[in-house]
């Protein structure tokens, strides 16, 4: 391997590593070893002499100093994949499947719920559902539609927030009659919660917990939100969660919903190469229809899901 194929690759490592904020979730990603990733990291920052990367409380983050090198690559990375845009454009327009990239619960529980509105409204287009915790690179196809909780903000795309969905703390019978019912935000000290697993977490955005509690006790961590659910359900613990994934699950009763409530912004980006392409536009519509009607029930003001 020549040099000048070394140096992409560290530089394609760091870019990864930038875009996911974690380098368990880069190695992933690009299919590496934690141990490869660290030491390509190191590779590069001795050959530049410069330090790109901090670990802070709720991430890796590049320091201020890498951020003109990051955008240069980001550059080189988009102008890498333009070819191929070109080369496909014609032939996706041709094939009406459209892939959406999103978190588990929101994919799972509410989305899959609601392709029957896209049936009547674009009956010859598909969607490929993709289930990922994590953020996708649509500059390299793994999804035309990225639907997230954050603006990705990122060079390339075209982004628009669709609208917001709240959270909040649910519990079982079985958790009150064992543990008592929190009587205002402060007793929720002395409960305990499910949640995530910390270090998996690759969006800040879905660590929503910390937004009602500080340093809870979990006493169950998962990182899918149906198993958060379910273990809720048997009264394991309180869960926080989306108003989608607990819709229908009638052993679950809203706890000091009055005072608690979280909110998210549900952000809907494409490829700026692909936006003109008829499937995209008919989804994207279809997406921007059910997040205005369905306004009520995803903010917890509607109990019932959407006909």
């Amino acid at each position: 391997m020549n040099s000048a194929t070394t140096k992409w690759d560290d530089l394609r490592v760091f870019l990864e590593v930038a875009r996911q904020g974690s380098v368990h979730a880069a190695a992933r990603r690009l299919k590496l070893d934690h141990s490869t990733v660290c030491r390509r990291i190191d590779r590069l920052e001795s050959k530049l002499s410069l330090k790109l990367l901090d670990r802070t409380r709720k991430g890796i983050v590049v320091r201020e100093e890498a951020q003109s090198l990051l955008k240069h690559i980001e550059e080189m990375d988009r102008r890498a994949n333009l070819v191929d845009d070109v080369i496909s454009r014609d032939a996706a327009s041709a094939v009406q499947v459209v892939r959406i990239a999103t978190m588990e619960g929101i994919a799972s529980r509410y989305l899959a719920r609601r392709l029957l509105v896209l049936d009547r409204m674009a009956p010859g287009v598909k969607i490929e559902l993709h289930s990922i915790p994590q953020t996708v690179d649509l500059s390299r196809k793994e999804a035309d539609i990225f639907l997230s909780f954050f603006n990705p903000n990122t060079q390339g795309l075209k982004s628009i927030a669709l609208g917001e969905f709240a959270l909040f703390l649910y519990a079982s019978d079985r958790y009150t009659q064992k543990h008592g019912m929190p009587r205002n935000s402060a007793d929720l000290a002395r409960h305990t919660f499910v949640g995530y697993i910390d270090e998996l977490l690759a969006i800040h955005a879905v660590r929503w917990l910390d937004d009602v509690i500080t340093a809870p006790n979990i006493c169950f961590h998962s990182n899918s939100i149906i198993a958060q659910c379910s273990a809720a359900v048997l009264g394991l613990g309180i869960a926080l969660l989306p108003t989608f994934v607990a819709a229908g699950v009638t052993e679950l009763k809203r706890i000091l919903p009055d005072q608690i409530s979280v909110r998210r912004e549900v952000w809907v980006s494409v490829r700026t190469e692909q936006n003109h392409l008829a499937k995209i536009k008919q989804v994207s519509k279809f997406l921007k229809y059910i997040f205005e009607n369905d306004a009520d029930f995803l903010l917890g003001k509607a109990d019932q899901f959407p006909r």
